[in-house]
């Protein structure tokens, strides 16, 4: 079954199924937002959410992770964890920014085995947006609010009704095994859901950013990015709810002889993630620490694997506590090029 449609309520039969064979993540409303967290018989999956404010990335990243314990005499490796899982209504840019993931940590020189582990042991149920919010961007990246990329399967929501769109064997596979409750997808379903897609990519604005790894480079040096990071508190936040980041630090941590090594995650943004033991930070100043963000995503991250490290997720856009909105930074260094040429 490659496209296939079942009455909404039903989504409740299939991860009732799932959760037999699955660890079941999925968005639930709680009271300080949609977070993604294991669906129970007592918890329901909402479907009219449009972000989660905590990317779905610590299920296959983890805040905190332990790697090691160690007594006084060896290092113990904890060994990967096998639990397969699904992650259930994960949006398309969420979903693409794992593929960005596995450029870091499946290199051809660094392969992380926990976070490698999670991968191939996940299955990616997305659902396709259909009311983006004002502050996503993810078509300025080669995104799309109903991409299709680095999902097996793909959801639509069409009202009292969700059609079901098979992306790889992993997920044609899964889908098997409730063919009996799915009824074929028609040509008006098809009609309907290309669509909500034309609406859906329409209401994200494409920004042109051509040329911004060259433009980046040719204006690390400005004083322009002093005035960009004024505002800046080196708080975190955009690291810490962006999808793609991916900077962490290890730990040990332990009473004695005994404890554990753990992998914590760490931001750019913060003023000790570059102090040396000698004292001396290369990026001791707010804008040398945006700039180095900045840089990553849309310069260094280009130059080593040939994407942009950014899914358009709008999520730091949305929950700056002063309001720096990165597309604004994009577009002042690209304006001030051009006034300065």
């Amino acid at each position: 079954m490659e496209q296939g449609i079942i009455k909404k309520n039903d989504v409740k039969i299939i991860i009732s199924a799932l959760r037999k064979n699955y660890i079941v993540y999925g968005p639930v409303k709680r009271n300080e937002g949609v977070i993604f967290t294991e669906l129970t018989p007592d918890k329901e999956i909402i479907f009219d959410y449009h972000n989660s404010k905590l990317s779905p990335k610590s299920l296959f990243f983890p805040q905190c992770e332990v790697i090691g314990t160690f007594d006084d005499k060896t290092l113990h490796e904890v060994t990967p964890s096998k639990n397969e899982f699904v992650v259930f209504g994960m949006r398309p840019c969420d979903a693409r920014s794992l593929q960005l993931m596995d450029m870091v940590f499946d290199s051809v020189d660094i392969k992380d085995p926990y976070y490698l582990q999670k991968r191939e042991n996940a299955i990616i149920v997305t659902v396709a947006c259909n009311d983006p919010q004002d502050t996503c961007f993810c078509t300025s990246f080669g995104g799309s609010p109903t991409e299709k990329e680095g999902s097996d399967i793909i959801v639509f929501d069409m009202g009292d009704s969700l059609l079901f769109e098979v992306c790889t064997n992993k997920g044609k596979l899964c889908l098997e095994k409730f063919s009996n409750i799915f009824r074929k997808a028609e040509k008006a379903d098809l009609i309907k859901r290309n669509q909500q897609k034309t609406i859906a990519e329409k209401k994200v604005p494409v920004m042109n950013y051509t040329g911004l790894e060259e433009r980046l480079s040719r204006n690390i040096d400005l004083p322009v990015w002093e005035s960009i990071a004024q505002r800046c508190l080196s708080c975190g936040v955009c690291t810490f709810l962006c999808p793609t980041c991916h900077c962490f630090a290890l730990f040990d941590e332990g009473i004695g002889s005994e404890g554990m090594r753990m992998k914590v995650w760490d931001s750019c943004q913060y003023p000790s993630f570059t102090l040396e033991a000698s004292g001396h930070n290369p990026h001791g100043l707010n804008s040398e620490r945006m700039k180095q963000r900045i840089m990553h995503k849309y310069n260094y991250f280009v130059q080593n694997f040939g994407e942009t490290a950014c899914v358009g997720c709008g999520r730091c856009v949305s929950y700056c506590p002063v309001n720096i909105d990165i597309r604004e930074i994009m577009s002042n260094i690209v304006l001030y090029e051009n006034k300065d040429s």
